[in-house]
């Protein structure tokens, strides 16, 4: 069980009085719907009128609602049991423009639902995928939705297609002071301010907006028009599958799963004085959440959304992780879906406001991508991996017409520019792979001694290999209790030969002597034949390794020969 950090007033299992649940259910409520904004721009990009994206918005918060309260469930299947809210996400904004350009919301709806599926799907094969989940793929990822978001920010803030309408100044002017006050708020802000360092570089814009006239009579109409309280219209919803687009939703789904994976192991550190390392079931169960919530997004008819790292530093920020936090939320998310004159004020927002927000999120996002690509370090292999799946996806965007004669199969990937990335730099990786594992030998006798040559047999190679100290403790710690257990028993006929190697995602500890397994893993064999050959005792003795902390684990034996494999995650 988890132990309650002491700087926290209110823990993942606390429920806050009435009136303080109340509000900060109402902060996270409010900072969730910042986040409309990109609902907003794709239903834009539908040509969808403002009555129909009003209703778009409202069923968009229900969405949200219930991808708050899947993720802070505590369920078998799904559900982190964190104050986790997921937001609509620069993820699947690229490729929601491109659907809702291509068949308009439907194909957006139906797309998403699509990605959905993939990530619940990723959330059954967490540790298979191990090869793509790693932070290299999970910072480059993040770092090109970055660079995407950014593009579209840069155009909108600057208002490139309307240099020439009144006003003009007025407009640029205002989106910069939203964006110099996203960052200045960010920057020289202390604790809360700079967690909500956007909310209030929104308020700053609208305020500049509305003295300089930016925000006009269109905007007044529109708010002044839309009612206090009404059932949302669904009429609008319907469903669409486009089959050149599921590239760049494969990778957006990908993207989103990383993402999450990092969000809640936060959520895990932030709750867990005594924490050590991720847990890998409750992860996969958020990722299983964040799928579910991203199917009620498009089962709403609008784009995906995901979990959000910084509502997660929030909760951090005011000591407040309490998981009935995140249904007090939803419950006046759910609220907010019911008045439409706060659609309406998102609908009305100008487009120099929101690209500035999309800037600053941009900024964030590729920053955040080059911290975590660097959590292990760059070597050249991974230099170039990157570098060029980088080039090849700017391509995509300097000069698209290139790509004009490949296969329409090939166009199907290359349209997208994380598609593209994602694509070169995973196959890359998997190429330069090749030769990857790192090797070193010791062997020592049964002695008193071995625990000392061990422990600094691991410490030598783990710092060549640049390995984080966690995984060398618990790689030294886990080999010297199963060489304790195996003297102890007079398992050994011989010294034990170790062997290690580590190829950039896990370290293997080998061990290989010569007597009898431990009783625990000892097996009879079919028949003598067999006895002579190797063969796996078994991989899944979780009551002898428990103990010993391995990932997985690994025993053969070839006649009086026996192999211990211990698999560490790094």
């Amino acid at each position: 069980m988890a132990a309650k950090p002491s700087d926290l007033i209110y823990g993942v299992d606390d429920v806050p009085p009435p009136g303080r649940l109340v509000a900060l259910g109402f902060q996270y409520a409010v900072l969730l719907s910042v986040y409309l904004i990109l609902v907003v721009l794709v239903a834009r990009a539908a040509k969808l009128s403002p009555e129909v994206t009003t209703s778009v918005v409202s069923f968009a918060l229900i969405a949200a609602a219930v991808g708050t309260s899947l993720q802070a469930w505590r369920g078998r299947f799904f559900g982190s049991g964190f104050l986790a809210p997921p937001v609509y996400t620069a993820i699947y904004f690229g490729p929601a423009i491109l659907a809702a350009k291509t068949g308009g919301l439907p194909a957006v709806a139906g797309m998403t639902i699509f990605a959905a599926l993939v990530e619940i799907g990723f959330s059954r094969l967490l540790d298979r995928l191990r090869v793509v989940f790693q932070p290299l793929i999970a910072g480059f990822a993040v770092f090109i939705v970055g660079i995407q978001l950014g593009l579209v920010g840069t155009g909108e803030t600057f208002d490139v297609t309307g240099e020439l309408k009144p006003g003009f100044g007025w407009h640029v002017t205002v989106g910069l002071v939203t964006l110099g006050a996203c960052v200045a708020f960010s920057i020289w802000g202390r604790g809360v301010v700079r967690l909500i360092s956007t909310l209030l570089g929104l308020i700053l814009g609208v305020v500049l907006g509305l003295a300089t006239g930016v925000i006009g009579p269109d905007a007044y109409a529109t708010i002044g028009a839309a009612s206090w309280l009404q059932l949302p219209d669904p009429s609008y919803i319907a469903y669409d599958f486009v089959p050149a687009l599921v590239p760049a939703f494969i990778a957006s789904a990908t993207a989103a799963t990383l993402r999450t994976v990092g969000v809640v192991t936060t959520a895990q550190r932030i709750n867990d004085a005594e924490w050590k390392r991720p847990d890998m079931g409750n992860i996969a169960r958020g990722i299983a959440a964040d799928g579910l919530g991203c199917l009620a997004s498009g089962l709403a008819g609008t784009l995906g959304q995901s979990s959000a790292a910084s509502l997660v530093g929030l909760s951090a920020a005011t000591q407040a992780t309490s998981r009935a936090i995140a249904f007090a939320a939803s419950a006046l998310l759910l609220v907010f879906a019911f008045v439409p004159k706060i659609g309406a004020a998102i609908i009305a927002l100008p487009l120099e406001i929101a690209g500035a927000i999309l800037i600053f999120t941009a900024v964030f996002l590729i920053v955040s991508g080059i911290q975590v690509m660097m959590v292990r370090g760059l070597d050249l292999r991974a230099g170039f991996a990157i570098g060029i799946a980088l080039f090849v996806g700017l391509l995509t965007q300097v000069n698209p017409e290139y790509f004009d004669h490949l296969p329409d199969w090939l166009q199907t990937i290359t349209s997208d520019m994380l598609t593209v990335c994602l694509a070169v730099a995973i196959a890359l990786t998997l190429v330069f792979r090749i030769g990857i594992r790192q090797r070193d030998a010791a062997q020592w006798d049964a002695t008193d001694a071995a625990h000392d040559e061990l422990t600094a047999f691991l410490g030598r190679e783990g710092k060549v290999w640049k390995l984080a100290d966690d995984v060398i403790v618990r790689a030294r710690e886990a080999s010297a209790s199963l060489v304790d257990h195996l003297k102890e028993g007079a398992y050994l006929a011989s010294p034990v030969a170790m062997k290690a190697s580590y190829d950039n995602l896990e370290l293997t500890v080998i061990l290989v002597y010569r007597g009898r397994p431990p009783p625990a893993l000892h097996h009879a064999a079919a028949a003598p034949a067999i006895q002579h050959e190797e063969a796996a005792v078994s991989a899944g003795l979780a009551g002898f390794f428990m103990g010993i902390g391995a990932d997985r684990t690994h025993v053969t034996t070839n006649n009086d020969e026996v192999t211990i494999r211990l698999d560490f995650a790094a």
